[in-house]
């Protein structure tokens, strides 16, 4: 007795209706990635425009938080696709395009912490010229005032905002909250509490204040001396942490092939990682060891 495996030609279509199937799941596989990506990529846009858009606007740097997240991603694929170019290898394109994204974030620390020093040694002549409205006959909101005609920025824009707080309804108490909180400087507390002293006791505190901006006036100095002394450390911290990728970059330029191996086999990209971590640890060391607080 003969038996006959029926054919999938007859009634089915044969390779073309397995290859219809295949199609169809991997267009609506192409599709749930693209939802998930779109959802994914708004998402980001929202936190990006909320944590930058208010960084930027607190550091007074007025500028599109969507073009420049626009601008982070351009400069991101641009340097992902060349570094895949010079090394022929996808992960260190996609190593690459990582570690880009987190270039907005550093440099709006960086501005942030620039801004707080300029501020905090702007701390002493601001105490000076609020005891010098005090000691004049004015109240605390006109010696504010005319310390932030005379003083120039950031100090100036920061006491602008405090008084233009208190203009709009908000009690000084809060505006100072505030000024502490968008300065969160040791110096910054200082000053907040011995306004509030001149805000609730109404007497003259310009004497108290005058103290207070001479001994911070002398914190600064012996905290400038120290960075001048530790100064060698911070440079040797800078040293070891780019020795490392210019020398890889010369021995590229001079092997590109065997120099290629490093990003094109697990065991390079392994290495590559330890050496990151190592760097990492011992930049951190340094700091950690030349930090010396007053």
């Amino acid at each position: 007795m003969n038996f006959a495996w029926p054919s999938l030609g007859a009634g089915t279509g044969g390779p073309e209706w397995i290859f219809a199937a295949v199609f169809g799941a991997a267009a609506l596989g192409f599709v749930a990635l693209a939802m998930i990506g779109t959802r994914a990529a708004a998402g980001y846009r929202v936190r990006f425009a909320t944590e930058v858009g208010g960084r930027l606007h607190r550091a007074f740097v007025f500028v599109d938080s969507g073009r420049l997240l626009a601008m982070g991603m351009l400069v991101a694929v641009a340097a992902a696709l060349a570094v895949t170019w010079a090394s022929a290898s996808a992960a260190a394109g996609v190593i690459t395009a990582l570690v880009c994204g987190l270039v907005p974030r550093l440099l709006l620390g960086r501005l942030r912490r620039r801004r707080e020093a300029r501020f905090r040694d702007q701390i002493p002549d601001l105490i000076g010229l609020v005891a010098g409205g005090l000691r004049a006959g004015n109240g605390l909101a006109q010696a504010l005032a005319q310390a932030a005609a005379e003083i120039p920025p950031p100090a100036s824009q920061e006491l602008r905002l405090l008084l233009r707080e208190q203009h709009l309804g908000a009690t000084l108490e809060r505006c100072l909250i505030g000024l502490e909180t968008r300065m969160p400087l040791e110096e910054t507390r200082l000053l907040v509490a011995a306004l509030r002293v001149a805000a609730s006791s109404g007497g003259s505190v310009a004497a108290a204040l005058d103290a207070l901006a001479e001994t911070t006036r002398r914190k600064i100095a012996l905290e400038g001396r120290i960075r001048a002394l530790t100064a060698q450390g911070r440079l040797q911290a800078l040293v070891m942490g780019l020795l490392p990728f210019a020398l890889a970059g010369v021995l590229f330029a001079i092997d590109p092939v065997s120099m290629g191996a490093l990003f094109r086999s697990g065991i390079g990209l392994a290495v590559c990682l330890f050496v990151l971590v190592s760097q990492a640890a011992g930049i951190y060391l340094i700091r950690r060891i030349v930090a010396i607080e007053v």
